[in-house]
């Protein structure tokens, strides 16, 4: 089966590529936000907590939402390297 069958039937699920997990420097940045949130977190009332966890998930949402367009852009960018290569 080719890679584009794979893609199609879900055997190939990008999102599963990112190393990015394994580096160091990730691990120390992703400790330090969840160390500080939890800083912060101690010292919120109730409804800052919930203001501050919908800022969050207002957050997360731009974030997915760039990270698609991202990667739209970079499988635009290979094909259009692909054609070029190849015409």
């Amino acid at each position: 089966m080719d890679v584009l069958e794979e893609l199609w039937h879900g055997n190939i699920a990008p999102q599963e590529f990112n190393h990015i997990e394994d580096s160091p420097d990730y691990q120390n940045s992703l400790r330090l936000v969840n160390n500080n949130r939890e800083r912060l977190e101690k010292g919120l009332s109730e409804y800052q907590n919930d203001l501050f966890e919908r800022y969050n998930t207002s957050v997360d949402e731009l974030n997915s939402q760039s990270e698609l367009d991202a990667f739209k852009s970079g499988f635009k960018l290979a094909t259009r390297l692909i054609i070029s290569a190849i015409t």
